[in-house]
């Protein structure tokens, strides 16, 4: 089934969907899964918990050359499964006695993380993993799987950093830049606030073109420099506010509108603390954009203090 990225968890639409959270028995994974519950509670889905496990394999010799082996006795197989199926139960029941009204279910897949994730993202309304540290799972937390499921997820992936917090009340913080990209990821920042109870603050970056000085005059081309900087402000601050009233409606969400001189990728970090909720919206879905996620996304990814949630443009 083919979900509009900007309406996936909008607890208005069908809530059939899930939230699906890799978990490998690391406290990274642990804080993931925490994040993921919050969201499904709040917009009223199943939360899915997934665990992955790859088997070793080698390559025969002799008169069976070049056929892959499995490296392992079947004992020992369902010894590894029997491993991460109770580490998996154990975390479900956990969270089932911590949110008695949240429906939990558990998939145990074999095979490579980021493959047993993708599989799924046609049919959840988002992914969430951990980011940094290996657990019990082989790994599941990688970079390299993080940055797999990102490119090529068919739903929205939030990232959780371990620096997260959730133990004070934060706020959705979401990019814009007045393209329709931006507009798009405004739009669901403001459904995942909503779903979320909490509020949305509306960021546009700005800055001034330094290279319009000439270096051997010492001087600025054009108007005063101070008077440009006014006039690209004020055009920030119009953009941004031109959202915020698009945003306005009977949802109850409150919407903070701000215009930050620095790059977008420093704007928003530094606007959004631990508790807070990054939205971004990537590169587009073709082929050729999935080699480059996007400056911003890539970045904030790697800095930012709280969850970053990046999607693709429909």
């Amino acid at each position: 089934m083919s979900n509009a990225w900007s309406s996936h968890i909008d607890a208005s639409t069908d809530d059939s969907f899930p939230v699906l959270v890799g978990y490998d028995g690391s406290t990274n994974s642990e804080m993931a899964v925490r994040w993921a519950a919050d969201v499904a509670r709040a917009s009223n889905r199943t939360l899915r918990i997934l665990t992955s496990y790859a088997l070793p394999t080698m390559v025969a010799l002799g008169v069976s050359a070049g056929y892959v082996v499995p490296a392992l006795s079947s004992e020992e197989v369902h010894e590894i499964d029997l491993r991460h199926r109770t580490m998996l139960d154990e975390l479900a029941d956990r969270v089932r006695k911590q949110l008695p009204d949240l429906p939990v279910d558990t998939f145990l897949e074999q095979g490579a993380p980021a493959t047993a994730i993708l599989k799924s993202s046609d049919d959840v309304a988002m992914i969430v993993l951990g980011t940094r540290g290996v657990g019990s799972a082989q790994g599941l937390l990688m970079g390299s799987v993080s940055y797999a499921v990102v490119h090529r997820a068919k739903c929205p992936v939030m990232l959780v950093p371990e620096s997260s917090n959730r133990s004070v009340p934060g706020k959705v913080v979401v990019g814009v830049d007045g393209s329709s990209r931006s507009t798009q990821a405004a739009q669901w920042a403001l459904s995942l606030a909503t779903c979320m109870h909490r509020p949305l603050e509306v960021v546009t970056a700005w800055h001034y073109p330094y290279q319009a000085m000439v270096p051997e005059a010492g001087m600025m081309m054009g108007p005063n420099i101070e008077e440009l900087r006014l006039a690209l402000l004020r055009d920030a601050k119009q953009l941004v506010e031109r959202e915020k009233h698009r945003l306005e409606g009977p949802h109850g969400t409150s919407i903070d509108a701000n215009a930050v001189e620095g790059s977008a990728a420093d704007v928003l970090s530094e606007e959004a603390g631990p508790q807070d909720v990054i939205v971004v919206l990537s590169k587009s879905h073709s082929l050729l954009a999935s080699v480059l996620l996007g400056s911003t996304a890539v970045s904030l990814a790697h800095r930012s203090r709280g969850p970053v949630v990046i999607g693709h443009p429909v």
